[in-house]
């Protein structure tokens, strides 16, 4: 069964990794390839793989045909449904996700998705889950940023069947009448109710809802922080640990129990009735979780050990792995490309390989606790290097004294207490105030082990090749002691952490404008530095897209603190994601045309200059005697080297391109423009796109951003001068090298170069 989950699992991923969809007439051209696999028996696992390939494809294309038609963007339409998630509060508005019934007035089908991700405004409604509701809403296709490293938005919208996003016009609203639905929703949102009744106030109760309905939205940005660091994240995310955990507290209850009792021991043998409840209460559990992939992958182990134990039968361990993962990728093909689908049955793998034909060998519990915290730690690094290009060193020594604690006290008291709110809620509430108390004794050593000096190992975005090294090593770290020559694993890990150099010649640089929505954000990269020209906007308190986009670019390009961010004016779109950047890089160096509002950043005025590995930085506006607030505030900066000159001006108007022109005229031509202000006819006078003359114009917009950026009098324009254009919202990030003996080459479309099937155009 775990070779033919296997070669399932092959067959999805095959699909996952292509740019376009294949059509159904071409995929029959794999079922005499089955039909030959079924005659001849070493080729039947093909047939599992192609069936991987075909299931995921039928689940593809429905979720694709559910996509919101190009021509009805943009519009007000009405639509009647049912609130289909826990709505969360995030700043002055409401999120959820909504189940279509009628969308201008037609039923789901081509182009009408079944389901929307809505945002509200500044309303005093309140939306319940499974609430029969009619709306006025504003959609668009799902769409999200495209980064080197950035997380694939549109991939998870797809994954979740979400067909498009927009948000609620606060006219006509209304409750259509009380018949609801998604009734497992509703008790877990009513338990999120008497959960935030219990603990008014308090700093951990975030964590107690995660832990009890698996509602995340609680935990702070701060906490989260802590975990990620730590490697402990997975304690408050309900996972196979925690249902596992279920199951066996109550498989210990019942046999404990039942054993006292000689007349329930004659009808129902004590094995039986505590396999029954275990298996009861991991499926209540795993209810309340929502059945994430996490935990429908241990329920469905559960599932198979309690069958076979039923049915007295041994059920292997690769076995029991085998039929979770065939399961859950029956249930759900697309889960394949979730983070937590990976984590999930890698931590599985690696205990299981630890531990199989090996049990014997264990001197205690705690000597057994050692062992799963260094399969978990040593089988996952790949897995984690791979998809957030770090991981945390102290996580085995922060999950031996965390895991513990919260499975032995939280988890149970908090379960305990959210039960006992329904038959008395002080005692239940003085149950969860325990759990959330143990939390709070606790944080100060999971805070001291993240500000240990090296907690966190960083390192660039690995190739599959050194994944599949890697994996090698793993596999190799992790055999039996006794075998020799364990340490050659250490070889075959190492690749994953070795920095590899920028590649970019002495005079030469790479310009990488990062898609931030309407906003701006530019890398400018030499042989060893690297300047940030603005961070892109903020939306909340808790995101902005220096977090969202920046410093995962960074990571992914194994870039520690970059040697200057450069701010060019005050403006949220262009300065909202310099306090994430501040968070992560405390010692990184700020200029900024608005100084005045960046604590601790010193002024951008015309006349500063530096170079970097042969290459030229050089300031040229504004005035020591200029605005030093407004769009003409814009610290422009133009960078030149032996391979080409580029030019950012961030939201320069028309008066601040003249009084540039007056003093620069003949200085300001250069190879590549990051166009000033987004492409606003404000902006771009035909005397400063001719002094410019670039052969690369990049426009920095969001799609279908409100002022309908860039203009098309600006992009003819441009056009016209001979300029090749190129913008963020169609383009991705774009990245340009400029590179002694050779033109201005783009090298880099993310949204083009990196397109799956489910990518927008």
């Amino acid at each position: 069964m775990g070779i033919a989950g296997i070669a399932m699992l092959t067959g999805v991923l095959a699909l996952l990794a292509l740019p376009v969809l294949p059509s159904g007439p071409l995929l029959l051209l794999g079922l005499p390839l089955a039909g030959l696999a079924c005659l001849w028996r070493p080729a039947h696992i093909l047939v599992f793989a192609l069936a991987g390939f075909g299931w995921c494809w039928w689940c593809a294309q429905n979720q694709l045909v559910m996509r919101l038609a190009p021509a009805l963007e943009g519009r007000n339409m009405a639509v009647t449904g049912w609130v289909a998630s826990i709505p969360r509060m995030e700043a002055d508005y409401l999120s959820f996700e909504f189940t279509v019934e009628q969308l201008g007035g037609h039923a789901p089908g081509r182009g009408i998705p079944r389901k929307l991700r809505l945002s509200w405004s500044k309303t005093a409604e309140l939306p319940l889950p499974g609430q029969h509701w009619r709306l006025v809403v504003r959609l668009k296709q799902p769409r999200g940023y495209m980064n080197p490293g950035g997380f694939d938005y549109e991939g998870w919208l797809f994954r979740h069947g979400i067909g498009a996003t927009g948000y609620v016009v606060r006219e006509r609203a209304a409750v259509l009448d009380d018949v609801r639905r998604f009734p497992l929703l509703r008790v877990r949102a009513q338990v999120m109710g008497a959960l935030r009744q219990a603990l008014p106030d308090d700093a951990f109760a975030g964590l107690a809802a995660a832990l009890v309905i698996g509602d995340e939205s609680g935990i702070s940005r701060e906490q989260w922080r802590v975990f990620r660091e730590t490697g402990t994240a997975h304690l408050v995310s309900i996972s196979g640990l925690h249902i596992s955990l279920m199951a066996g507290l109550v498989f210990l209850l019942i046999r404990f129990t039942w054993r006292r009792s000689a007349w329930l021991c004659m009808r129902i043998p004590v094995t039986l009735a505590a396999t029954f409840g275990a298996l009861l209460a991991a499926i209540f559990y795993a209810a309340m979780a929502g059945f994430s992939v996490p935990t429908q992958r241990a329920l469905i182990m559960l599932a198979a050990v309690a069958g076979a134990t039923l049915l007295r039968r041994h059920v292997r361990a690769a076995d029991a792995l085998g039929v979770a993962l065939l399961a859950v990728l029956l249930l759900d093909p697309l889960s394949a490309g979730e983070v937590g689908f990976w984590l999930s049955f890698g931590a599985v793998a690696a205990i299981f390989y630890v531990f199989s034909g090996r049990i014997g060998l264990s001197r205690s519990r705690v000597w057994e606790l050692l062992r799963t915290q260094w399969a978990v730690s040593i089988g996952l690094l790949p897995l984690l290097v791979f998809f957030f290009q770090r991981t945390a060193l102290v996580a085995p020594l922060a999950n031996i004294a965390a895991v513990p604690v919260y499975s032995l006290l939280v988890v149970p008291l908090a379960l305990l207490g959210t039960a006992m709110l329904m038959l008395w809620s002080w005692g239940g509430a003085l149950l969860l105030k325990g759990a959330t108390g143990i939390m709070a004794l606790t944080w100060p050593l999971l805070v001291r082990f993240a500000q240990l000096p090296g907690a966190q190992l960083e390192a660039p975005s690995p190739g599959m090749v050194t994944v599949a090294a890697a994996l090698l090593g793993c596999f190799w770290l992790l055999m039996p002691r006794g075998l020799p020559a364990r340490w050659l694993g250490l070889v075959f890990l190492l690749p994953l952490f070795l920095p590899f150099p920028s590649g970019i010649p002495p005079g030469g640089f790479n310009v990488t404008l990062l898609d931030v929505g309407q906003g701006l954000s530019a890398v400018v990269r030499t042989a060893r530095h690297t300047l940030i020209y603005d961070t892109g906007p903020a939306f909340s308190e808790y995101a902005d897209t220096g977090q969202l986009v920046v410093i995962p670019w960074l990571h992914n390009q194994g870039i520690g603190t970059p040697d200057l961010t450069l701010v060019s004016h005050g403006d949220n779109d262009h300065a909202g994601g310099l306090r994430s950047l501040r968070a992560a890089y405390p010692r990184m160096p700020v200029l900024s045309g608005a100084a005045g509002r960046f604590a601790g950043a010193r002024a951008c005025l015309r006349g500063q200059s530096w170079e970097w590995d042969e290459v030229r930085f050089a300031i040229l506006a504004p005035d020591a005697d200029g605005p030093t607030d407004g769009n003409d505030a814009s610290c422009v900066l133009r960078v030149s080297g032996a391979g080409g000159s580029a030019l950012l001006v961030g939201d320069l108007m028309r008066p601040g391109e003249q009084h540039l022109l007056a003093l620069t005229r003949h200085g300001l031509a250069s190879d590549l423009l990051v166009v000033p202000h987004h492409g606003s006819l404000s902006s771009s006078s035909a005397d400063f796109i001719n002094a410019v003359a670039p052969q690369f114009a990049l426009f920095p917009v969001g799609y279908r951003n409100r002022w309908g950026f860039p203009k098309a009098k600006v992009v003819a324009a441009y056009r016209a001068a001979g300029a090749k254009l190129l913008d963020t919202a169609t383009a991705g990030a774009i990245e340009i090298h400029l590179w002694p003996g050779h033109k201005p080459e783009l090298t880099s479309r993310w949204r083009v170069d990196e397109a799956r099937f489910w990518t927008a155009h």
